[in-house]
């Protein structure tokens, strides 16, 4: 293998249609399980609330699905304060008493009136 793109190029075709079928396949089930996975950490976050990180790192804020983090991050991870917005954006993550900072001055860019100036 001299070539780096030869492994690539050597896969025959209908190899990746099924793989990508498959994993298309999957997407939905996937998706299914996330949601029921991030409502079980929403509702411990409601019963334990934002208790001390024994590390002396602070407070646990929030609690994210790996999967749905990741997926998110891959999404989303060239933004700035993209974990924020979301954590701002779907309160049932959040631990109670946490509120997000209300910052005016958001993403280097002040809004008025819906407008950045």
């Amino acid at each position: 293998m001299s070539n780096p793109t030869d492994l690539i190029t050597d896969v025959p075709p209908e190899f990746i249609r099924e793989f990508r079928d498959h994993i298309q396949g999957t997407l939905p089930m996937e998706k299914a399980q996330v949601e029921l996975r991030q409502a079980r950490n929403a509702r411990v976050m409601q019963a334990a609330g934002s208790v001390m990180l024994k590390e002396s790192l602070g407070q646990k804020i929030a609690s994210i699905d790996p999967r749905l983090f990741f997926r998110m991050r891959y999404s989303f991870g060239h933004e700035e304060n993209w974990i924020e917005d979301m954590i701002r954006d779907n309160p049932e993550l959040r631990a109670p008493g946490y509120r997000p900072k209300d910052n005016g001055l958001r993403h280097s860019k002040t809004f008025v009136n819906g407008k950045p100036v």
